[in-house]
């Protein structure tokens, strides 16, 4: 019998496909190379990093639109135009968050994420998100991973226990993060591996396969 009691997923690129390309390239009617060149200069990782922090989204686009005033438009998009930045679900991840689901593990939800579109994204994929049993988000906790107080906080919210629980990120800081406070860290680079990396711990021989 596995000692893994509890299954923690990140959202984006994990169980969503979030893609600030998907917008831009569009804005940009087709344009890859001006998509990238603002989201590597203008709408950028650092800039994002605020809202999961949980600063106030029109502060954010207040700001970057006074030292940007020429892309404006694109910068008030970022929230207006939020969903389209959707690429769609993660293929393979329902049907194992599913298996997971009906061999009595308990899922919970660990993201940096804007407490402000959080509940975009959660209405989108309502099916993933209704699996979990609990949800940590850091914007509305101003803490975010791979800080150790967050995935304390959800040990702590939830009365888990460290030993017993796996947490699934795409980012590999994060999944260090998850391994310095004793939860077994897994780094997702897609659903047929992340089964092959769960059977180890929690499927062994499961006659479950993603084709």
């Amino acid at each position: 019998m596995s000692r893994y009691k509890n299954i923690i997923f990140d959202v984006g690129s994990v169980l969503v496909n979030w893609m600030r390309m998907n917008l831009y390239t569009t804005l940009f009617h087709g344009d890859k190379e001006k998509a990238k060149w603002i989201i590597d200069h203008v709408v950028t990782n650092e800039w994002n990093d605020q809202t999961d922090l949980g600063k106030p989204i029109d502060e954010c686009i207040f700001e970057l639109k006074q030292a940007f005033p020429k892309y404006a438009p694109y910068i008030g998009a970022y929230w207006y135009c939020y969903k389209d930045m959707d690429g769609g679900e993660i293929p393979g991840i329902y049907e194992i968050m599913s298996e997971l689901k009906n061999r009595g593990y308990h899922l919970f939800c660990l993201t940096n994420w804007s407490h402000e579109t959080f509940p975009l994204v959660r209405e989108v994929h309502a099916r993933l998100f209704d699996m979990f049993e609990g949800i940590v988000v850091s914007g509305e906790e101003k803490m975010v991973k791979p800080n150790p107080e967050i995935y304390q906080l959800l040990l702590n919210r939830y009365d888990l226990q460290a030993s017993e629980s796996i947490f699934i990120d795409a980012r590999q800081v994060n999944v260090d993060g998850a391994n310095r406070v004793g939860i077994h860290g897994i780094l997702f680079t897609g659903s047929l591996d992340l089964r092959q990396q769960l059977g180890v711990c929690v499927f062994y021989n499961s006659s479950l396969i993603i084709q």
